[in-house]
């Protein structure tokens, strides 16, 4: 944690289930989202994301018991919401995690770039019921990759690595990005802390709300992931 400290002032505990990632990720944004000063603007973005999605959601096959209500209908009431939303949050409600579960699902299956990513005894579908779907299942890169591009928000998620012990613990940045391009791939990988400094790689003008972003251009929305489990992290 000391390494972390330069960068981050405190970080937030979540629950310790297969749901962490997508309860932190949902849980962080809605809070930047709050602050953020023009707040309608993202509102609008956001939901021209979601109504992309509906064409990719009839592809899929989901039982009407998996959501307490009509997950469009959900995240259309989640930002006039949000008190509410950072509640329903905090006390473990399922709809939203499946939604967002969906969401990748939806997006990753239909893009040869996260295909690869799938084992190869494994084809999309298979992948998805048992890596995506399941409440238990925990996000692994190409989860946090297809939801931060379906959604159009920048992630960075700090990953503790203790399995160099001559190099004691190191930690990792994850960078993931919504580009165009995806033969770059939306997710980029920068040297620990422990190593030599890198300048913060540029971004597109106009590519995300100044929010979303530091001043040194890196993702607000930040997440702590240690042997699999993702805890919220605060900047300085």
């Amino acid at each position: 944690m000391k390494i972390l400290s330069k960068h981050y002032v405190l970080f937030r505990r979540t629950r310790q289930d297969g749901s962490c990632f997508y309860r932190a990720f949902m849980f962080s944004y809605m809070e930047i989202l709050r602050q953020m000063q023009d707040k309608q603007a993202e509102v609008t973005r956001l939901m021209e994301c979601l109504e992309m999605s509906k064409g990719r959601f009839s592809c899929l096959v989901w039982h009407k018991a998996d959501f307490s209500i009509d997950p469009e209908e959900y995240f259309s009431s989640v930002v006039s919401e949000l008190n509410e939303v950072l509640n329903v949050i905090a006390a473990g409600c399922t709809s939203e995690w499946l939604y967002q579960r969906s969401l990748q699902e939806s997006f990753s299956g239909r893009n040869e770039f996260y295909k690869q990513s799938i084992p190869k005894n494994l084809n999309v579908l298979q992948f998805c019921w048992k890596a995506v779907r399941s409440l238990d299942a925990e996000a692994t890169t190409t989860q946090m990759r297809a939801l931060t591009y379906a959604l159009g928000i920048p992630l960075r998620v700090e990953v503790v690595d203790k399995s160099s012990t001559d190099r004691g613990v190191l930690v990792k940045h994850l960078d993931f990005f919504h580009e165009s391009d995806l033969e770059k791939g939306p997710l980029r990988l920068t040297p620990s802390y422990l190593s030599s400094s890198t300048a913060p790689i540029p971004l597109k003008q106009g590519s995300y709300d100044a929010d979303l972003l530091s001043s040194d251009g890196t993702p607000m929305l930040a997440l702590l992931c240690r042997h699999g489990h993702c805890d919220i992290l605060y900047r300085k």
